[in-house]
């Protein structure tokens, strides 16, 4: 069946929407990240002073609460304009913001009293290794920004850890460690913890073996699960066969009354507190999962499905035990979680893909499995890379570069912009079986390096090879139409 998005833009949607009742009425709001922060109404028309523009795009969902206490609720949302912006109901910043960074910020704010003042501070990770936390009025809470190694491009977690009711930001970064701080930016007893790679996603947190204390997961090359105190817990860490960008997902799929953890990344990994793989996983589908599956009983048996959207453009849906129910062509790649809400006719799965596209779907909609080859939209390049010679890639588009070798959990690339003494590193996902890096989409002119390590220690294994970013009819007919709609906004509904 053909799918018919209910919104489009003009940039790739990284994020996961988010339903929120802005304005107060009683109603939810749908809000949508791309190159602006969208709101809608119910009814699909534009929120009072939306669409909201930045001086970048924006790659995270925002985080939604009464940040002053004034009864009405507030937007908070990282930018790649390397700031944290506050927004009221009707998408003016409020004073004190933006607060700056010294990189891109790319994963959703996290919302938390830390200094138990009755209101909630904002926490932010940044692309220059940084963990910040804000007050309401944008002053930096003292002992913060606390430094890492490596770019922090996810979400801070933050919870009560050792039952002292002192609560404890958890944070891991590209540097392969995991940190954890006390809320007045000390670090915690036997913290850092290291991966060995890069830690991409946001730490999980629950009482896996029952002692009244939460323990810390994260996902990396492989999967850790940590006391509070920084040791590892038996069964742990577990192996995958691909490094993993989505977050660790908790949930009860055997319905014991205990949560499983699932994982996203060249398969679906689950596995029980214990370390021990829950039956019928890791659900190989073929394709590289860069986002955390939904979880939620979509077909009414009383268990809950798995919902998880692929690189190969396909929504999968499956029973909690792992068989696949069936799966659905989007037609681009997918690089944010499902958002699975109970709508007027039953569940509703919104899903936003990199052809720009928000899709509803429901249960009805889904088919048997019959999904083919993947199918990217016209403006997503997928590209091998050239043992030699030069590299053309063209402007202000997302590159998939399938690069030769054998699948490695740890391989990347490194990339080194021509007049920039740093090179900046892009990890390699297993995707159908191949090596698979995103190359960021740059302006037309840029030159450069790029080559292929199997391990951030290693000598270089393929290349450098030279790059070039060449001029391209569709991106700037794109960015064109961007320009128009940000001029112009009472051209859009």
């Amino acid at each position: 069946m053909s799918l018919r998005p209910i919104f489009h833009t003009e940039w790739p949607i990284h994020a996961a929407p988010v339903l929120a009742d802005l304005d107060r009425d009683g109603e939810l709001e749908l809000l949508i990240a791309a190159e602006a922060l969208y709101a809608l109404r119910p009814d699909g028309h534009r929120l009072r002073g939306f669409p909201f523009y930045a001086g970048g795009a924006f790659a995270s969902p925002p985080a939604i609460s009464d940040l002053n206490g004034d009864g009405q609720m507030e937007i908070a949302i990282g930018c790649d304009d390397d700031r944290v912006y506050v927004l009221d109901s009707r998408g003016r910043i409020l004073p004190g913001w933006p607060c700056r960074t010294e990189g891109d910020v790319y994963g959703p704010p996290t919302l938390a009293d830390l200094d138990g003042d009755g209101q909630l501070e904002v926490l932010a990770g940044s692309d220059d290794g940084r963990v910040y936390a804000w007050r309401a009025d944008g002053c930096l809470l003292p002992g913060w920004p606390q430094a890492t190694g490596g770019f922090v491009s996810a979400s801070p977690t933050v919870s009560n850890l050792d039952r002292d009711r002192s609560l404890v930001v958890i944070a891991g970064s590209w540097d392969g460690h995991v940190y954890s701080w006390r809320a007045d930016g000390s670090p915690l007893p036997g913290w850092p913890q290291p991966t060995g790679h890069f830690v991409w996603s946001t730490p999980a947190l629950d009482d896996l073996d029952g002692d009244g204390c939460p323990e810390i997961i994260a996902a990396s090359d492989r999967v850790f699960v940590w006391r509070w105190n920084g040791t590892l817990l038996p069964g742990w860490p577990q192996p995958m066969r691909s490094f993993a960008a989505a977050p660790p997902v908790l949930v009860d799929l055997d319905q014991d009354g205990r949560q499983e953890i699932v994982v996203a990344a060249d398969r679906l990994y689950g596995w029980r507190g214990d370390g021990t793989p829950l039956p019928g996983f890791p659900v190989d589908l073929g394709t590289f999962l860069w986002a955390a599956p939904g979880a939620a009983d979509v077909d009414g048996d009383g268990r809950p499905e798995l919902v998880a959207g692929g690189w190969d453009g396909c929504l999968y849906l499956l029973r909690w035990d792992g068989g696949l129910l069936s799966a659905i062509r989007i037609g681009a790649p997918i690089f944010a979680a499902p958002l699975i809400h109970q709508g007027g006719k039953g569940p509703e799965i919104l899903i936003s893909a990199w052809d720009g596209s928000l899709y509803r779907l429901r249960t009805e909609d889904f088919q048997p499995a019959n999904t083919g080859g993947p199918r990217p939209a016209r403006w997503i390049e997928w590209t091998w890379m050239p043992l030699r010679g030069l590299l053309r890639l063209p402007e202000d588009t997302p590159a998939f570069l399938v690069v030769e070798g054998p699948p490695s959990p740890r391989a990347l690339l490194l990339y080194q912009r021509e007049g920039e003494s740093t090179a900046r590193p892009i990890p390699l996902l297993v995707h159908g079986g191949q090596l698979v890096g995103v190359f960021p989409p740059l302006r037309a002119g840029v030159r450069g390096r790029i080559w292929m390590k199997t391990a951030p220690e290693a000598d270089p294994h393929l290349g450098p090879v030279e790059f070039r970013i060449v001029p391209h009819r569709e991106a700037r007919w794109r960015r064109w139409r961007r320009g128009i709609r940000r001029r112009w906004r009472w051209i859009w509904p």
